[in-house]
């Protein structure tokens, strides 16, 4: 009580260090903070998949790639299919479970135009991981291709689901989509 009496001396300082308003300013910082640590764990912490990487939860599972398999993403950036190709196909004999590999598998067949073997492939990579961004994705755009925009409309639904907030494979399929629909 003393100390509240010297404080009222000064009358600012009285109404600032008040035991209500200091109260209550602890009670709104801590509820500001709060909010403001969950915001930045749901944004920084919510992991973000490129189409060629998976979305699989089990990370342990998920293992560096070999310099060989980014050379064969780097083909099929530059639109070398064949040598890419090339690559996958010695790397999937050793790796047969590995979605990512299937994955490129199937779109540089899709990208040849060879429909058959790539929907195997995207069908292996989602047997191995189905919460495959990147395989939902471009097995979505092989059943545009094929005419099929009911089960590529399914494919984009299960991205959604797995995309806490929109990802890249949900706007570039939802995209596709529409363009096929026009």
């Amino acid at each position: 009580m003393r100390d509240f009496q010297l404080l009222s001396k000064n009358k600012l300082a009285a109404r600032v260090l008040s035991y209500e308003l200091n109260q209550f300013l602890v009670l709104k910082a801590f509820f500001y903070l709060s909010f403001l640590s969950f915001f930045i764990i749901l944004c920084f912490l919510t992991p973000a998949y490129s189409a060629g990487t998976s979305s699989s939860d089990d990370k342990s599972a998920q293992s560096a790639h070999s310099k060989e398999y980014y050379t064969a993403v780097k083909l099929i950036k530059g639109g070398n299919f064949d040598d890419a190709l090339v690559i996958l196909e010695t790397m999937v004999q050793n790796e047969p479970n590995d979605a990512d590999i299937h994955n490129y598998i199937g779109f540089s067949f899709r990208k040849k135009g060879m429909l058959e073997k790539s929907a195997y492939h995207y069908e292996k990579a989602l047997d191995i991981n189905p919460k495959h961004l990147g395989a939902l994705e471009y097995q979505g755009e092989l059943f545009i291709a094929l005419g099929d925009l009911d089960r590529a409309k399914v494919n984009l639904n299960k991205i959604d689901d797995i995309c806490w907030t929109q990802c890249n494979e949900l706007r570039k399929l939802k995209q596709a989509i529409d363009k096929a629909v026009k």
